[in-house]
């Protein structure tokens, strides 16, 4: 994993640089050119002909249309680049939006076809025609052969996706080696009509087989009316799959599906309404699901790969998680459920899924008979569950979700449940609704006391302070990911000085405990050295609130020796000894 998060960053780098040595082409819209469509297929065409797709960015105007009269197909081993200018408040500043021709002539099965790379910057997609008309369309990246499939989107908007004729996501893995980066992205009114398990925003397609992802990346991005976000098919999965700050909300099933994690980040995030179709007894007699993630034995995927129970690494931190009372309600009261409780048939009847599944929580909280964790590197922490966000300006209809929902329940009847359709294709912004909240726990409850969630489009202030430090954030979590650490847990808030206790049991063989008070609030370090000075485990980095605290260490990767803990936090720097005896 963090081979995959140096490359990655290092890529992202290496791509800005590259834009200074690229042609540009400056791509009329359909206003500048007397309503024609197309342009952005012409001006793409062009320069695919020419051979030099790869060393060539396309400029979009901002407040632009651009109307596609076809896919846009690119070549094995090229990239196609998009950019435009970042988007302000007003209407004049809006990002400049691709959408389809009302046209029923050209095939929509694909809006970009991309055999090799796309990079795509502050662009709104629209799935659908000026006329607001949804359509099966997906962007493909990859050719299902050779290693291309590079995705690299920042600040995009993926507009109305329904359910695409290869049936995907909004986005379609169709490579053996994806890498897929997506920051500061959103993905709203993602939703199909009839099928409740689609309208995704990142999916292999159905019964595909053979391929792979080798990375998927997601920060700092909001999902709003989806049927799943990531989707896992038959045997394809992805290595190393990353959520970090991201929003969920109202998702009909699975957020993250399925069980087949190997390298897994889940941080400071909400998920709100996830898994809205709950958990209906006399289906589910295996178990629940869970509303967030769920983690399964290898034994038990079906299929080999290539790592085993004990290389697995996965990591669930500082997330909460509510159904909300209005859709509990609707669970419990809609006529549907009324009569099947007239009926005595109640087992039938949806319930809320949990936050995680037992069958998940013994990954997270199984012990040895000594009381070690007996998986150390599958972590829980800080988590707020039954925590409802309150949200400013959600983007809910509520009446034709709760219709959409009984339908799924009973007859699975059809309806439109996208917040707001009247404006899709009027490209009207700023976007109306604001996932920004009033809850004050869930303010600072991410590491380093920024609020859970997608910062970057509902907390810009805090965004940019967060990203002032995103580096010493992405080391962190990735140490907690592939080290094993378990974080801390408070123990008490009531006089309290600055300590660091002796660990106990010291000797010890391979977990210890560390106790720790401040007696503020602020930025806390805990963290081991070797007798060299070097850094060999961070236990704790980040906003902390005043209390006394136990963290966990185990040193199960370290050699035996004498080590030094040391525990900082303003001007206090506190350090103890400790010895590892295998």
């Amino acid at each position: 994993m963090k081979y995959f998060l140096t490359s990655l960053f290092l890529a992202v780098f290496m791509s800005a640089v590259s834009f200074a040595n690229k042609d540009t082409v400056y791509v009329l819209d359909t206003y500048a050119s007397s309503g024609a469509e197309g342009t952005l297929n012409d001006s793409v065409t062009a320069v695919i002909n020419r051979g030099t797709l790869s060393n060539t960015v396309f400029k979009l105007s901002t407040y632009g249309l651009y109307i596609l009269s076809g896919s846009i197909v690119t070549p094995t081993g090229s990239t196609l680049e998009i950019v435009a200018d970042p988007p302000g408040n007003t209407q004049a500043t809006a990002p400049p939006m691709i959408a389809w021709t009302p046209s029923s002539a050209p095939s929509k099965v694909y809006n970009f076809d991309v055999a090799g790379g796309i990079i795509m910057k502050n662009v709104w997609l629209l799935y659908g025609s000026t006329d607001g008309t949804q359509s099966p369309t997906e962007l493909r990246v990859g050719d299902s052969v050779s290693t291309g499939g590079r995705a690299e989107f920042d600040n995009v908007i993926f507009d109305y996706s329904d359910c695409p004729t290869n049936a995907s996501g909004a986005v379609e893995i169709y490579s053996t080696h994806f890498v897929g980066k997506f920051t500061n992205c959103y993905f709203r009114n993602c939703i199909d009509t009839h099928l409740r398990y689609y309208g995704r925003a990142l999916s292999f397609r159905y019964s595909s087989t053979g391929l792979h992802a080798d990375s998927v990346y997601f920060e700092n991005c909001s999902f709003a009316n989806m049927g799943y976000v990531y989707m896992q098919e038959g045997n394809e999965y992805g290595d190393n799959v990353y959520f970090n700050h991201c929003t969920f909300l109202n998702i009909i099933q699975f957020t993250l599906e399925s069980v087949w994690w190997y390298k897994m980040n889940v941080a400071n995030s909400i998920f709100c309404n996830t898994y809205m179709f709950g958990s209906i007894p006399a289906q589910d007699t295996a178990g629940v699901f869970g509303g967030t993630i769920a983690i399964d034995s290898v034994a038990n995927f079906g299929f080999s790969v290539p790592f085993a129970e004990q290389d697995r690494r996965i990591l669930f931190a500082n997330n909460s998680y509510v159904i909300q009372p209005w859709l509990v309600d609707w669970m419990k009261n809609n006529p549907n459920s009324k009569l099947l409780h007239q009926n005595r048939l109640d087992d039938e009847i949806p319930l809320p899924q949990p936050m995680l599944s037992s069958g998940t929580l013994r990954f997270f909280d199984t012990t040895n008979a000594d009381g070690s964790k007996m998986f150390p590197y599958m972590n829980k922490a800080n988590l707020f569950d039954g925590s409802d966000p309150r949200f400013v300006t959600p983007p809910t209809a509520t009446d034709s979700l709760e219709q959409y929902m009984m339908h799924k329940w009973s007859d699975n009847g059809n309806g439109n449940w996208a917040w707001n359709t009247a404006d899709e294709g009027k490209q009207l912004w700023p976007l109306k609704e604001d996932l920004s909240y009033a809850n004050d726990t869930l303010k600072t409850a991410a590491l380093s006391g920024f609020p859970l969630g997608d910062l970057y489009h509902w907390w810009p202030a805090q965004y940019t302070l967060w990203a002032a430090q995103k580096n010493t954030e992405h080391t962190y979590i990735n140490n907690w990911l592939m080290n094993g650490v378990t974080g801390v847990k408070q123990v008490s808030n009531s006089n309290i000085d600055y300590t660091l206790s002796q660990n106990y049991p010291n000797p010890f063989n391979p977990t210890t405990s560390i106790d720790f008070s401040i007696p503020k609030s602020g930025y806390v370090s805990l963290k081991v050295y070797n007798t060299l000075g070097q850094e060999v485990a961070t236990l704790f980095q980040g906003f902390q609130k005043a209390g006394s605290f136990k963290a966990e260490f185990n040193a199960s990767k370290l050699a035996s020796g004498v080590y030094l803990y040391r525990l900082e936090s303003g001007n206090i720097s506190i350090a103890k000894k400790l010895i590892l005896m295998k």
